[in-house]
């Protein structure tokens, strides 16, 4: 998966950038980078432009600024899925999560007062009632569901997802509910199928969606016959372990997942 190369993240520690600290500028979700396709490094802007401190992995520390200023181009985030270097990629991804989070919270939803970032952890505080607001993070599921040496394998609607590779059932976890149960609910909405035998597999941060994704292998329970919810999905079907599925990349959990299926390493 897209975060297996990346370094652990250091603990939140603001300090101001060395020549060699990577830089990144969004726009219309796109990435600006150097005409080589590279990201941009402090010594290329020095003081010209405010940066905002976001993480710091290995002996980098990554921030944010606004680049458009300065001569460059520009990638799509669905580029960086298979940006190379992967972990570079990776980081750009990150900081895009900060970037919208950051941007969506400019004032204090309580009293209006602009928000600045916190020196202390990861937040942004209002200085006038001292509320704090941290990163958002969504947890949702990916559900590989299995039957009789079979996994469902779905594709999404075009007014649900602009993705168009196949898939695995997935969706976001409820107030009030497990993991697990989001697993049985979210496989009964948009299939109509019944599910047991739920077992956890791995999770992967998601950025492009501000998500914290939870794989699971499940058996169906009753009848294998889908009704489909075609608000949600356009197809799904059963395919063996021999049949063609189109990912799209090795970036994700669901690529993961179908290709531990079809390993036979799950039953």
């Amino acid at each position: 998966m897209i975060q297996d190369t990346f370094y652990s993240l250091k603990p939140y520690r603001p300090h101001e950038p060395g020549l060699n600290d990577i830089i990144f500028s969004f726009q219309n979700k796109q990435v600006l980078v150097r005409k080589d396709r590279s990201f941009f490094e402090y010594r290329d802007i020095c003081d010209s432009v405010p940066c905002t401190y976001l993480f710091e992995t290995g002996s980098l520390s990554f921030y944010l600024a606004d680049l458009s200023s300065i001569d460059h181009i520009c990638l799509s985030l669905q580029q960086l899925r298979t940006y190379e270097p992967r972990w570079l990629g990776f980081a750009a991804i990150l900081a895009w999560q900060l970037y919208t989070w950051i941007d969506a919270n400019q004032y204090c939803g309580h009293d209006g007062k602009l928000m600045h970032m916190d020196m202390q952890e990861r937040a942004l505080r209002c200085d006038a009632c001292n509320r704090l607001i941290y990163p958002t993070l969504s947890p949702a599921v990916i559900v590989g569901v299995i039957h009789n040496g079979r996994i469902l394998v779905t594709r999404y609607s075009a007014q649900h997802s602009s993705y168009s590779h196949d898939a695995l059932v997935a969706g976001y976890a409820e107030a009030g509910e497990t993991i697990e149960e989001t697993v049985k609910r979210e496989v009964k909405e948009e299939t109509g199928l019944d599910v047991s035998d739920i077992v956890y597999y791995r999770s992967q941060p998601w950025p492009f969606s501000s998500s914290l994704l939870f794989g699971f292998f499940c058996h169906v329970s009753g009848s294998s016959q889908i009704h489909l919810d075609r608000n949600e999905l356009k197809t799904a079907e059963w395919k063996s372990r021999t049949d063609a599925i189109d990912t799209a990349d090795d970036s994700s959990l669901t690529h993961e997942m179908i290709e531990v299926f079809q390993k036979g390493l799950v039953h």
